[in-house]
C-alpha cells in the first residue's frame, strides 16, 4: 500500500529577496529524523508538470542529524514575476534510495516594493 504522506504547505514569499524555510522534521511518533541521511531536491513550476520556474539546481537544501530542514534560494534566483505558482519537495533516502515527497503546495511570489 502506498500512503500520501506529503505535507501541504503553501508557501509566500517576496520576489528578489533571499528566500529562507527552516522546517523541523520528526517522525509520526514524534521523534525528529536525521536528515544527514537524504539527499533533497526541490522545484518550483508554472503549474502541475508545467515549465520550470526556478530549478532544483537553483535551490539549496540542508538538513540536520536534529531534524532541521533549511531550504534557501538567493534572492538572484527569486528574481522571478511575481505570481502563484506550484512546488514539491522530495526526500531520498540515501541507503536504499527510496523517494518520498515530504511536502508540496502553492508557491505564491509577491512583487517586491524596493528595488534590488
Amino acid at each position: 500500500m502506498n500512503l500520501n504522506n506529503a505535507a501541504n504547505i503553501n508557501i509566500c514569499c517576496r520576489r528578489g529577496d533571499t528566500f529562507t524555510l527552516k522546517a523541523n522534521v520528526k517522525d509520526s511518533d514524534g521523534t525528529a529524523l536525521d536528515l544527514t541521511l537524504y539527499t533533497y531536491k526541490m522545484e518550483v513550476r508554472e503549474y502541475d508538470n508545467g515549465p520550470l520556474v526556478i530549478t532544483s539546481s537553483n535551490i539549496t537544501i540542508t538538513g540536520t542529524a536534529a531534524g532541521v530542514l533549511t531550504v534557501t534560494i538567493s534572492s538572484t534566483n527569486m528574481e522571478v514575476d511575481a505570481g502563484t505558482y506550484v512546488y514539491g519537495l522530495q526526500a531520498t533516502l540515501t541507503s536504499d534510495s527510496t523517494i518520498e515527497t515530504w511536502f508540496f503546495g502553492s508557491f505564491d511570489v509577491v512583487q517586491d516594493i524596493v528595488e534590488n
